[in-house]
């Protein structure tokens, strides 16, 4: 097993917080019915994330799920594919965390506050300073909150009801820590 790069992990977070901003502007969408001045200003930021994707070199941090996506016009994304992207949060908060811009995961049972997401991420006013500001936690840390994500992955997976937000937040951190014990894993 060989584990990603901070920096490697740096761009995947990037790009998850700018997929989970997406899918955001997708759930609004819907909910506004797509009004034609929010389809244009939905657009208008489509257009910004593109620009700042492609300036910042994430493009190939992308998945090809993630590229088509994106690619997207505004108001396209099918409802599962906002829902999953809107999940994804909880692997940009162990990213996050993996890196010590979060000082600790949330708790099972509760999700990553989107705000304290976002403020990670925009604190340091620039990617690069994001980038370098970001050190990786040592690897019995990485080890421990993943024999923890696979024991609540294990006893979650598949519920529903109320169970289904801690089977889901399991299975995305679950997923995220297991990417930074190997790159070769699906990415986070």
């Amino acid at each position: 097993m060989t584990p990603p790069t901070a920096a490697e992990i740096a761009d995947r977070a990037l790009v998850l917080y700018a997929f989970a901003r997406r899918a955001t502007i997708e759930l609004a969408l819907g909910e506004f019915e797509f009004e034609p001045a929010r389809v244009a200003q939905a657009e208008a930021a489509r257009g910004e994330t593109d620009r700042w994707l492609e300036r910042e070199s994430l493009t190939g941090a992308l998945t090809e799920t993630e590229r088509r996506l994106f690619e997207a016009e505004s108001g396209a994304w099918p409802k599962p594919a906002i829902d999953d992207a809107l999940w994804r949060r909880e692997a940009l908060g162990v990213l996050l965390w993996s890196l010590g811009h979060l000082p600790e995961m949330a708790p099972y049972g509760e999700e990553f506050p989107a705000h304290e997401l976002d403020a990670a991420v925009t604190r340091y006013g620039s990617v690069d300073a994001f980038r370098a500001e970001g050190q990786l936690r040592p690897d019995d840390e990485i080890e421990a909150a993943w024999m923890e994500a696979d024991a609540w992955f294990g006893a979650t997976e598949g519920r529903g009801g109320e169970d289904a937000a801690v089977a889901s937040t399991a299975a995305e951190r679950f997923r995220a820590l297991s990417w930074l014990r190997d790159a070769d894993a699906a990415p986070a």
